[in-house]
């Protein structure tokens, strides 16, 4: 999991935290604002994977892969079965365009599926994001703090530690002490210590997640900049939205 230190990392950061902030701020723009933001940030990441094969492995769809990860979240606003449909219909417009590609070095069906993974994994993680903003809002909000101060506490930490371990290790504790403040406040919709083995899961998801994306790309020195902002939430996102969902069920039962 590299760190890129070079240009103003801590700005964009910040200014990344605050539109965040700013879409789920306003009710009448949940969950469509955060929907088109993470929309954007999702076609750019998935456009960036398949640039990355070129050279390598080429025959994947850049625009297809970007308009398909774009659309996934922005479809997700109108539910599951939304997002079911247009997984097909990217599924179909891949196997459409491969063979129109004329620097296409994998077989047909290849090509179409490192098309898919590209925009299904960038695209699907932010789906489920919007989707739990969609049902409870209370759990998508702790789940961006719990992202934003695990990105902040590896990327400070990692970035100058001479080993790959030390900087999530640190973003691990910070999720860590900030759920125990969600804890004590019993911020909803959980109740005392059941944030906690959401909490844990965060703390390993996050990581994996990080993983993940590298292993999306040739190397994980890949540039890849729109991935890296959203690599730790490759998995926590979908992991949390369905399980959100079961311990609402268990509430409420």
């Amino acid at each position: 999991m590299p760190y890129d230190t070079q240009g103003p990392r801590i700005r964009l950061g910040l200014l990344w935290a605050a539109s965040v902030a700013l879409a789920l701020a306003f009710r009448p723009l949940r969950p469509y604002g955060l929907a088109v933001l993470y929309a954007v940030m999702a076609g750019a990441a998935a456009m960036q994977v398949v640039d990355a094969w070129q050279e390598e492995r080429g025959g994947a769809d850049r625009w297809v892969a970007a308009l398909g990860a774009s659309a996934l979240p922005v479809v997700a606003t109108l539910g599951v079965r939304s997002v079911g449909g247009a997984l097909l219909v990217l599924v179909g417009a891949a196997v459409a365009v491969a063979p129109q590609r004329s620097n296409r070095d994998m077989p047909l069906f290849a090509a179409a599926g490192h098309t898919v993974a590209a925009a299904g994994l960038c695209g699907g993680a932010v789906a489920a994001l919007v989707l739990l903003a969609d049902y409870e809002i209370g759990a998508v909000i702790i789940l961006v703090v719990l992202l934003m101060v695990y990105d902040a506490s590896d990327y400070v930490v990692g970035s100058g530690a001479d080993n790959g371990f030390e900087g999530p290790l640190a973003g691990a504790l910070a999720i860590g002490a900030v759920t125990a403040i969600f804890a004590v406040t019993s911020a909803p919709p959980f109740r005392g210590v059941d944030i906690w083995s959401f909490a844990v899961l965060a703390a390993v998801a996050c990581p994996a997640g990080q993983l993940m994306a590298s292993a999306m790309l040739p190397t994980a020195r890949s540039k890849a900049p729109a991935l890296r902002r959203l690599d730790s939430l490759l998995l926590v996102a979908p992991a949390w939205a369905g399980l959100v969902g079961l311990y609402l069920q268990r509430l409420g039962s």
